[in-house]
């Protein structure tokens, strides 16, 4: 299973984007109201402005007061207010769930192309080690500046497993990586980071480098060029937005591969999750479970937050909050410090500097008192403590 940190970390992302694009939906059902009660240029009778402006009023009320509770008493608002505001209350719920499941669906989309960025990585190394090739075939090289030629990276026992492996040839195949039109970053990363490696300059001195060596300087290379190295660094970063996110793990699954690359026998490329089907429902139910029971953790927040206005907190603390108590209360077998410690370093890192404590004395007050309650049922040594 993947790290649930990153689950809940993109069920935040997505009910954070659900978020926006509801009051985004809500813009636009005003604008369906605006116009349902424009007056009618065309027309010859009379336009009773104030009575139309003040009927646009009502409807902008009531399609708050409706997306808030879902239904209303209609005895006392007009009709016509009523048919408008349902009408644009019908169209922004609808447009809002559809938006919920496409951002749900993004961030799984998200998160599977991780696989992609680390095939991506491994390619990276099979590329450089050609160029590696070239340089030590070279008949010519800098007289001022002579780089050793006794090992290269094309002779890497590591490299040789992955050129010769015919499962990465064709997940490089599947996943579209070419380098054919991105041969200059190719020779970039190689001339600017891998050359003047002052590690790798060590290597290539080594006239026959053992198998251990072979491996220390791959690791070496994976983790302080291809991953530090600001060439490379940038390129992987403006291919995926979230590789803040994404690459502690792309590089925990490239080391794991390359470890087991000393012989064609051992290799085997790691994969990105024991059980994708438990990943994505563990984020789908998340972000279900928010979505359902939200006016039910807007009372336990209003309850213990009596000098507050919910609206003033932070948009992302008020998502971390509600995304924590779905798991505290709809998932049994997780413990309730875990919970509580994974949300709080998720606000530390997305929100605010003050985010982190907020979020701590906020549930760890609340996760008390919904226990007590029996709201929050837990089974197991250690699942209800949260000291």
């Amino acid at each position: 299973m993947l790290n649930r940190r990153l689950l809940r970390t993109k069920a935040v992302q997505a009910l954070y984007a659900r978020k926006l694009t509801a009051d985004a939906n809500r813009l636009l059902a005003l604008d369906h109201i605006d116009e349902a009660f424009a007056p009618d240029l065309n027309s010859m009778e009379f336009q009773d402005r104030a009575k139309l402006t003040g009927m646009k009023k009502l409807a902008g009320v009531t399609l708050d007061d409706l997306i808030k509770k879902g239904e209303l008493n209609t005895d006392e608002t007009p009709a016509q207010v009523m048919n408008v505001a349902r009408s644009a209350f019908d169209a922004y719920r609808r447009q809002t769930v559809s938006d919920g499941e496409k951002m749900v669906r993004r961030v799984l989309n998200e998160t599977e192309s991780i696989y992609v960025d680390f095939i991506r990585v491994l390619s990276m190394l099979i590329e450089l080690s050609r160029q590696a090739k070239m340089d030590r075939e070279r008949r010519y090289d800098n007289p001022e500046a002579p780089f050793p030629k006794d090992s290269g990276l094309n002779t890497n026992r590591v490299i040789l497993v992955l050129e010769a492996d015919k499962n990465l040839e064709e997940e490089i195949i599947r996943n579209g990586i070419n380098w054919s039109n991105e041969m200059n970053l190719i020779r970039k990363i190689y001339r600017e980071a891998l050359r003047k490696d002052e590690e790798y300059e060590k290597y290539c001195h080594k006239i026959a480098p053992t198998s251990e060596e072979d491996q220390l300087i791959i690791q070496h290379i994976l983790r302080q060029v291809i991953l530090k190295h600001e060439v490379p660094l940038d390129y992987l970063e403006q291919r995926d937005l979230y590789w803040v996110d994404h690459s502690e793990l792309i590089r925990s699954l490239c080391i794991k591969t390359l470890k087991s690359a000393d012989t064609s026998e051992t290799f085997q490329l790691a994969p990105l999750t024991k059980d994708w089907e438990e990943d994505r429902f563990f984020v789908e139910e998340l972000c279900r479970i928010v979505v359902e029971e939200n006016d039910k953790y807007d009372v336990y927040l209003d309850e213990h937050l009596k000098n507050w206005e919910l609206d003033r907190i932070a948009l992302v603390d008020l998502i971390i909050l509600k995304t924590a108590l779905a798991e505290l209360i709809h998932f049994p077998g997780i413990p309730v410090k875990v919970t509580i410690n994974e949300f709080i370093e998720i606000a530390k890192r997305y929100s605010t500097p003050k985010s982190g404590k907020f979020v701590n004395g906020v549930l760890d007050v609340l996760s008390v008192k919904l226990a007590n309650e029996g709201v929050i049922r837990k089974s197991g040594r250690g699942l209800i403590d949260n000291k």
